[in-house]
């Protein structure tokens, strides 16, 4: 990985110049939904995330998103927090940020980022029941917050985590998904 040190001081002037009526980091909303609180003194934001029911076919959503309809961006190093529960009484569901690839796995498996998951990502957590998490965002990237319970993500129970270096502050974004 490059070093900022390494580069011409000048070219560092250009960084923020972007062609005309192109921002240079993406849009963000003008408030963030009102699950998600920001510290930013501390670099910390918090998610309060239910898994609901209601989603096409008889799926479970994040908040009421659902194939990553939403992004979620963060900037590169702030600790996330999630307050988790499972509010669909049909079904057991997970969560865990698993790195975007070409194709949605099948199940849960391991976090990109340690301790980016909760208690029981294939077997998920039973109707009611609660899960806190704490990570840092240390890689810059896209990701998938996704139920890890089989097959429930190809079934679109997921919706998308930008961790990005130019961002200053969290906030959402329509999904790419």
């Amino acid at each position: 990985m490059r070093r900022l040190e390494s580069v011409h001081p000048l070219l560092l002037l250009l960084l923020p110049l972007a062609p005309a009526g192109v921002p240079s980091v993406p849009r963000l909303a003008d408030s963030v939904p009102p699950w998600i609180a920001v510290d930013s003194a501390a670099r910390t934001v918090t998610f309060a995330l239910e898994a609901m029911p209601g989603g096409p076919d008889g799926i479970a959503t994040l908040n009421g998103h659902h194939h990553g309809d939403v992004e979620i961006v963060v900037p590169l190093n702030w600790t996330v927090k999630w307050n988790w529960i499972n509010r669909d009484s049909a079904q057991n569901h997970s969560l865990v940020v698993m790195a975007e690839r070409e194709k949605l796995p099948a199940e849960g498996g391991r976090p990109v980022f340690d301790n980016a998951l909760s208690r029981a990502v294939t077997a998920g957590l039973k109707p009611g029941q609660k899960d806190l998490t704490t990570f840092v965002a240390d890689q810059a990237g896209w990701y998938w917050i996704l139920c890890g319970v089989p097959n429930h993500a190809l079934r679109g129970e997921w919706i998308g985590l930008k961790v990005d270096r130019a961002a200053v502050v969290p906030g959402v974004v329509k999904g790419r998904g």
